[in-house]
């Protein structure tokens, strides 16, 4: 068996008004960021283009000028075809979705502004945290109480993973921070299908396509959407979760080329072609159980795509404050991915 890239997706919550051009842009930024991430044949990579999108979504509803051009033009709205005054809005329709969709399956979102107790907001930011993304403010202090607020940050964390993820800083934050923007995101899915435990048995798996090691791997027959495109050496496979609403979609290149030239040729338009081509059918599937976790600093992969105003002196998030001037320093995303017999849990 050979390296694979594993994607979940969402078969029935949509954007309401706007769904094509935010999903369109959405998918552009996942597969943007999928080749601007850093990475090697023997690094797995995963990681939440939705909770990023979400968290950057803040700093949108505060930026100005060119840096609010700049985020619109990186994140693919621009490209898109989604109007820069449908963004928001866009935002808000998702959770409200969220929030009525019906599904076996657990989806929780939860966002928070964690803001130095003695920087004011300006009332329309916090009404925009508020309305769009039903964000929980916490009021910190950053210069005299690092490690307490760090404590505060981590906690809200750790509840809002189900305890998937136990921190995201492990130390205090330079004490010149004024705002944290925050977005977590727990997922539980259960197969539709599940897997036998007793028919989990070691096989070999090939790291970064070339390199044999053992792993557990369940194996099972199961009516899934699967194709094998021939000509471009790729099995399709989307495994669903109970209750019809979600399901895992994998890519196994077949080719002798590996799965970093896989990745750099892979487009959002490809991406969706390539869904849009499984068929139901009776499949006899092999799938490792993994479990990952992975954390990165987004700055550079950022700047690679061509967000940079927000990063230097130039940025402009007057929409936010006018208790001075705010830059972002970073974008860290942690992300943690469990597979098993009888399901999925991420964070």
């Amino acid at each position: 068996m050979k390296t694979l890239i594993v994607l979940m997706c969402s078969l029935v919550v949509v954007w309401a008004r706007y769904e094509n051009e935010m999903r369109l842009a959405n998918n552009r930024f996942a597969v943007d960021l999928l080749r601007g991430l850093p990475s090697s044949p023997e690094k797995n990579i995963f990681f939440s283009p939705y909770s990023i999108s979400t968290a950057m979504g803040m700093v949108f509803a505060g930026a100005k000028g060119e840096t609010l051009k700049n985020l619109y033009d990186g994140f693919g709205y621009l490209r898109s075809g989604l109007k820069e005054d449908w963004v928001l809005q866009a935002y808000a329709d998702h959770a409200k979705q969220l929030q009525v969709g019906q599904s076996q399956s657990t989806f929780d979102v939860a966002n928070a502004a964690a803001i130095h107790e003695r920087l004011a907001l300006l009332s329309a930011y916090e009404n925009t945290l508020n309305s769009t993304f039903h964000a929980q403010l916490l009021k910190l202090d950053f210069v005299n109480g690092g490690p307490a607020a760090i404590d505060e940050i981590n906690r809200w964390v750790k509840q809002k993973t189900h305890d998937k993820i136990d921190k995201l800083f492990n130390g205090p934050l330079d004490p010149l921070t004024r705002l944290v923007l925050l977005n977590a995101i727990f997922f539980k899915g259960v197969w539709s299908t599940k897997f036998d435990e007793n028919a989990t048995t070691k096989k070999q798996f090939l790291n970064g396509g070339t390199t044999p090691t053992q792993v557990d791997t369940m194996t099972k027959s199961i009516r899934i959407g699967y194709k094998l495109l021939p000509t471009l050496r790729l099995e399709i496979a989307q495994l669903p979760y109970d209750g019809g609403n979600y399901s895992m979609v994998i890519l196994l290149p077949r080719g002798s080329e590996g799965i970093e030239a896989f990745k750099h040729s892979l487009t959002d338009h490809r991406l969706q072609d390539y869904i849009g081509h499984v068929e139901l059918r009776e499949v006899a599937v092999s799938l490792p159980k993994f479990k990952l976790e992975t954390e990165y600093s987004l700055k550079d992969s950022l700047k690679s795509l061509g967000i940079t105003e927000i990063f230097g002196t130039q940025a402009d998030l007057s929409g936010i404050s006018s208790d001075g001037e705010l830059v972002v320093s970073d974008v860290v995303h942690k992300a943690v991915v469990e597979v098993n017999e009888e399901g999925t849990e991420a964070a």
